[in-house]
């Protein structure tokens, strides 16, 4: 079963407050990173249009 709007919110509310509490602490560029994208990995399953648009601007990176 699929979690409620309100719920996928509460989630990425929380994973956007831990992430700026642990960024105040020092957290290393790449671990950064990689909570930053599992927080778009929660902004896309609030809203999937983003998924879809998002990919307009993956493109090479150098």
């Amino acid at each position: 079963m699929c979690s409620s709007y309100g719920e996928r919110m509460a989630r990425l509310h929380q994973a956007i407050d831990d992430l700026a509490a642990e960024s105040l602490a020092g957290l290393p560029p790449d671990v950064l990173a990689e909570r930053i994208a599992l927080l778009w990995t929660l902004v896309e399953t609030v809203d999937p249009d983003i998924a879809r648009r998002r990919t307009r601007y993956d493109g090479p990176r150098t």
